[in-house]
């Protein structure tokens, strides 16, 4: 549920503490491409393609960013889900401060919303942290709505050519040779990303009949999913 994961020195365990939380941003920008890019083409998507009372969810939404930018939209319907309570917490204040009922609709949980059925459902940079894929998927799949839209961005599996561009997109941004083995090293086993056709293949077993790559860029991919009933 997380995109920028900390490991606790003292039990060697990974946590998303506080410090984490409030540099998220920073760290989103210098570690994953087109971030921005991918949030203003999802909000783009639901924008053209729903109502401003539809039901959306942000899986994983981290400090608010992708929410925030969808209240401006217009949305008002809105909820998120994380398994870190450090960044509920700044997500929380950020978005209290434009609507004052939003931490209400903010859920702490390592496992998807059943409550709701929702006519969007968005997963970016989320579902590569989860070791339970099919299962977590099911429930997303059966929490739409017939025609309902789930918008998902991994980072897949890397050819050792792009790997060495995306090195130099991190390069770019500011991080040290230093930092980016030490990140590495640390997302080892907790980041594990599948291939493009191993997504495909997964969404496809748990219902998604229609499936498109709308974005990708060194391994880091944007898919767009539709529930549908009538295949």
């Amino acid at each position: 549920m997380k995109s920028i994961e900390e490991i606790d020195q003292d039990s060697g365990k990974w946590v998303f503490d506080a410090e984490a939380a409030h540099r998220f941003t920073d760290e989103a920008e210098k570690n994953i491409p087109d971030y921005w890019k991918v949030i203003e083409l999802t909000s783009g998507i639901v924008r053209e393609n729903l109502a401003q009372n539809s039901r959306i969810i942000d899986v994983g939404c981290a400090n608010g960013n992708t929410l925030s930018y969808l209240y401006k939209q217009g949305f008002r319907n809105l909820f998120g889900v994380d398994a870190s309570a450090e960044m509920l917490e700044v997500a929380r204040k950020k978005l209290a401060a434009i609507d004052r009922n939003f931490p209400a609709r903010l859920f702490h949980s390592k496992t998807f919303i059943h409550a709701m059925a929702f006519d969007a459902i968005i997963c970016n940079w989320t579902l590569h942290f989860i070791k339970e894929r099919e299962e977590y998927l099911r429930a997303v799949f059966d929490s739409l709505v017939n025609e309902g839209l789930f918008i998902l961005t991994e980072k897949t599996l890397q050819s050792q050519i792009i790997e060495q561009q995306y090195l130099g997109f991190k390069q770019e941004k500011g991080l040290s040779d230093m930092e980016i083995s030490h990140k590495k090293k640390q997302l080892e086993n907790v980041l594990v990303p599948l291939s493009v056709p191993e997504n495909i293949e997964l969404l496809i077993k748990v219902g998604f009949s229609h499936i498109e790559i709308i974005n990708a860029r060194l391994g880091f991919v944007t898919f767009l999913c539709i529930k549908s009933q009538n295949k």
